[in-house]
Order: structure tokens, then sequence, then C-alpha cells
């Protein structure tokens, strides 16, 4: 019993002194740094743009939908597919038989939303729009290395939650305007998306990944506290702030000025 009381005692001494030495934890190196820019071509970083912007206004319309407002749902539709056309070359180049699906899907989804079918139906075909058809064209637009690399994605989370932050502020000032109404919806999808992107990177921000996805869950649960519908005020200056303040700490994390 004392014999296997000192063999534990000794492996347990040299666990602690591997963890300490140089066989030990060490922090994961940071991602790659300056813009991304630098190390990708400019029309990629442009196509994933392109791509997430497609799935934000993608939620706002499925939202619509399930809340009754179909022409704002069918215009946000229209928007999609206007942002389709600045990837579409580049994925009929690889795949014509998904740009074909894409425009098929589009014509589908427009024709039940004019049909007033159920949400579920409708949200349904907008759900696989915006997941598996949108992951194929991104594939096809973007090269695996921009894909993969996390300064891209940040980029892109900067640009989304600051033209949210934009179309917040003019919501704000126009109020319960159509303009002001689109607005709204634009920013409540923009901001969304860009928040779901900061989790889906959270290890590579590393130490600035709480200051970065704290400040985009605060501006999409403040800023949009009543959902997709326009609530009677609008915090303008609080999302603005918390944009800013997540757009600071991915500046910190991959030394870049988005």
């Amino acid at each position: 019993m004392r014999r296997l009381l000192s063999l534990a005692a000794a492996l347990g001494a040299a666990l602690a002194l591997a963890s300490c030495g140089s066989g030990g934890t060490r922090p994961a190196p940071p991602p790659p740094q300056g813009p991304p820019s630098a190390r990708h071509p400019a029309a990629e970083i442009d196509a994933a743009l392109a791509g997430e912007e497609m799935r934000a206004h993608l939620i706002s319309a499925s939202r619509l939908y399930f809340n009754g407002l179909f022409k704002f749902a069918a215009d946000h539709m229209a928007t999609v597919q206007q942002q389709y056309a600045a990837i579409s070359p580049a994925v009929r180049s690889r795949d014509d038989a998904l740009d074909r699906e894409f425009h098929a899907a589009f014509g589908v989804i427009s024709g039940q939303i004019g049909r007033r079918l159920p949400a579920p139906v409708v949200m349904n075909r907008m759900g696989l729009m915006q997941g598996q058809l949108l992951d194929a064209a991104i594939a096809d637009s973007v090269t695996a290395p921009a894909q993969n690399d996390p300064g891209v994605t940040a980029e892109v989370i900067v640009r989304l939650a600051e033209q949210g932050a934009r179309s917040y502020s003019l919501a704000a000032s126009e109020g319960f305007t159509d303009r002001g109404k689109r607005a709204y919806q634009d920013a409540f999808g923009l901001i969304a998306r860009a928040d779901t992107l900061s989790h889906r990177i959270s290890a590579a921000l590393g130490p600035q990944s709480s200051r970065v996805t704290n400040a985009l869950d605060d501006a999409h649960n403040v800023g949009f506290a009543t959902g997709i519908r326009a609530p009677r005020k609008m915090p303008a200056q609080r999302v603005s702030a918390d944009v800013q303040r997540a757009r600071a700490g991915i500046a910190r994390r991959f030394g870049f000025t988005a």
C-alpha cells in the first residue's frame, strides 16, 4: 500500500512539473493579423459579405411573414434576389444547376407569399435558402482559404453590425413611416446575423471573445426587445455604442480597422 501511495505521489509530482515546463498548455496563437484584403482578393470578401447580407434579409423576411407582414416580407425577398445577383456569376460558373435552383426558389417563394400560404410552409422554404442553398453558393464564390480565415468573418461581422446600427439610427429618426419600419427591419436582420457569426468564431476572438459577443448580444437584445415589430422608443445611441464596442474588440484581436 505504501509503495502504491509513493508511486501515486511521484506521478502527481511529475505531472505538476510537466504542466509548469515546456510541455504545459500554452495560449493559442493569435489569428492572422492585418486586413484580410491583404491575404485574399477583395471580390471574395465582398462575396462573403453578400452571402451574409442575404441571410440577414432572409431572417427578417421569415419573421415578417410569421407576423403577417406579407408586403414587407416580399420586399426583403426582393432585396435577397438583388443581392444574389452579385454572386450569381461565380455560382453559375461552378454549378449551373445550383444557380438555376436559386432562381427557381425565388419564384416559388414569391408565389407562396402572393398566395399567403401557411407560415410554416413559407418559412421552411426561406430556411432552405438561408441554409443549404447559401452554404453551397458561398462555397462556390469564396475560396476555402478565405472561408477558413476568421479575419474574413470578423470583417463581415463589423460591416453587418455597422450597417445595422446605421439602419437603426435611420429608423429612430424616421419613426413609423414605411421607410422607418423598413430600416428597423433591415437593422434587425443585420445585427442578428452579426451576433450569430460572433459566437461562431468566439474561439478565434480569444481574450476579446466576451467583449465582442456580449456587445452584439446587448445590441440585439436592447435594440429589438419587441422583435421584428418596431417599438415606440428606439435606443439608437445605445445600439451604436454596443456595435462600436464590438468593433473595437475585433480590431484589437485581428490588428485591423474594418
